[in-house]
């Protein structure tokens, strides 16, 4: 009897241990960028990815998957407004600056120290220099390319039928004006469609003279000029940009073709559908940051899975490294962590296990891609992960990423020394701490928000009194831009100073 009563006690304490040590595998909420969710994949890859994990690190993840339309909406609203989260992606050219300054991520220093060594043996210094905040690191940046010019990506399919032999780097294509007899020829042979497809609502023009997101404020509103004078030195002004010859000329210009319908007027929403017009092959040149060898054109074209046409890339920018580049695609742990060591755990895999790597870039072999040898991969289609997330420069270290049948085979390794000859800005390092102007950052954002997209998108006329850019630039003035520009320069000589 004794020992029947020990043995049920033995159990009974072996049931009570079991939910103990299933809490002691910890969920990692980690909300990334993408394409739009697919729940059925999605989880068959977390499953993929939580049975390797949880043996090494005792934790599982979960993905929340949002748009990149949505990302501001929800993932960013979501991390103010305290939900629970252990990652989230973030990039000097999103939301990086407000959630540091707004104390929504962790200072990642002592984590990175005790959990890091497989992002410090491998991430080049200049990474994680180049985000640091007042001295400290808020988010572990992917181990890609730094430097990231703008260019076109090419349609040549279309590019074909209109008569137009376009080749890589096209030499006679040599500013964004060039383009215009090519995309007359493209509106007439398709009028229903529109030739010209910007990068995103901030329409950025891909020969602009700016430093991308230099200050970090809304359209780049403030920066300096990126390239340097034939003399080798940089003009270290701070521009309101949209008060410039350079940019009244780019909106003139927009706005013609706007006019001409080559530029779709929804292209200004932030709810334009990018993937859908793209797969479709509905354009004739797509402007985008580029990381030379064609590389980016490849990724799109494998993202989208109803893609079928031949794309080529002509790049418009020389080669600059600036601050934003270091910081380009991120992963901080936010203040709402229940386990921040955790989490920092499975970045460390990130930046130095090639499995973990490839289960969150591919999924799961013969579910999600076939391998085709050691280092390349065909996707399948009926189960893409890799087009559901925000791809492979999203994805840790991308030395050990597998490529695509369709991507160069060195393409990880022409990332790495696409930047080798590229010249540092004057700028590279600054980063400017809003706070002392909080007040008039928000009523100036508001006021680009205004303003911007319809003139940036051909959509209004820059002579219209009331909407074109004399009344944006008054409305800027009275909103406080100057005491921003004034801020800028004090904190820009000052840092030149202690450089």
């Amino acid at each position: 009897m004794r020992k029947l009563v020990s043995l049920l006690l033995a159990l009974l304490m072996i049931g009570a241990m079991v939910p103990a040590m299933a809490e002691d595998v910890y969920t990692i909420d980690c909300y990334w960028v993408g394409n739009g969710d697919n729940a059925s994949v999605r989880e068959g890859v977390e499953a993929a990815i939580n049975e390797y994990i949880e043996p090494l690190i005792g934790a599982k993840i979960v993905f929340h998957i949002v748009g990149w339309d949505d990302w501001t909406d929800k993932a960013v609203n979501a991390l103010q407004s305290g939900e629970k989260m252990d990652m989230i992606f973030t990039a000097d050219w999103r939301e990086y600056g407000i959630e540091v300054s707004g104390g929504l991520l962790l200072a990642l220093d002592d984590l990175v120290a005790q959990y890091g060594e497989g992002i410090t043996s491998t991430l080049p210094q200049t990474f994680l220099d180049g985000v640091r905040v007042n001295g400290k690191l808020y988010g572990i940046p992917t181990n890609k390319e730094l430097c990231v010019p703008e260019g076109f990506i090419v349609n040549v399919t279309a590019a074909k039928a209109i008569g137009w032999d376009v080749v890589a780097d096209d030499p006679t294509i040599k500013t964004t004006a060039d383009l215009e007899p090519w995309l007359e020829k493209y509106k007439a042979l398709y009028p229903e469609k529109y030739p010209y497809v910007m990068d995103g609502a901030a329409g950025r023009w891909v020969d602009e003279p700016w430093c991308p997101d230099w200050a970090g404020m809304e359209n780049n509103v403030i920066a300096m000029k990126m390239a340097a004078n034939e003399d080798g030195t940089f003009d270290e002004t701070v521009y309101n940009i949209f008060a410039t010859e350079e940019q009244k000329a780019h909106i003139e210009l927009m706005y013609k073709w706007g006019e001409a319908g080559y530029i779709n007027p929804e292209n200004a929403l932030s709810t334009f559908d990018y993937n859908g017009t793209f797969g479709r092959g509905d354009f004739l040149v797509f402007c985008a940051p580029l990381k030379g060898n064609n590389i980016k054109a490849a990724e799109m074209y494998a993202a989208n899975a109803t893609a079928e046409f031949e794309l080529t890339e002509i790049t418009m920018q020389d080669k600059y490294v600036v601050t934003v580049h270091s910081g380009g695609s991120m992963f901080g742990i936010p203040v709402t962590s229940k386990n921040p060591e955790k989490a920092m755990q499975y970045i460390n895999l990130m930046h130095s296990d090639a499995t973990l790597v490839n289960l969150m870039l591919f999924g799961k072999e013969g579910v999600n891609y076939t391998k085709v040898n050691d280092t390349q991969v065909e996707l399948i289609s009926d189960a893409n992960w890799y087009g559901v997330h925000g791809g492979a420069w999203t994805v840790g270290n991308t030395k050990l990423q597998y490529v695509l049948t369709s991507e160069d085979p060195a393409k990880n390794e022409l990332l790495q020394s696409y930047a080798n000859d590229a010249v540092a800005t004057a700028s590279l390092g600054f980063r400017f701490t809003k706070d002392a102007v909080a007040n008039e950052i928000a009523a100036v954002t508001n006021i680009v928000k205004e303003y911007a997209p319809a003139l940036m998108s051909g959509t209004v006329d820059p002579a219209d009194p009331d909407l074109g850019l004399d009344a944006f630039n008054a409305a800027l003035e009275d909103a406080g831009i100057q005491t921003i520009i004034d801020e800028v320069n004090a904190q820009y000589t000052a840092w030149k100073a202690a450089e």
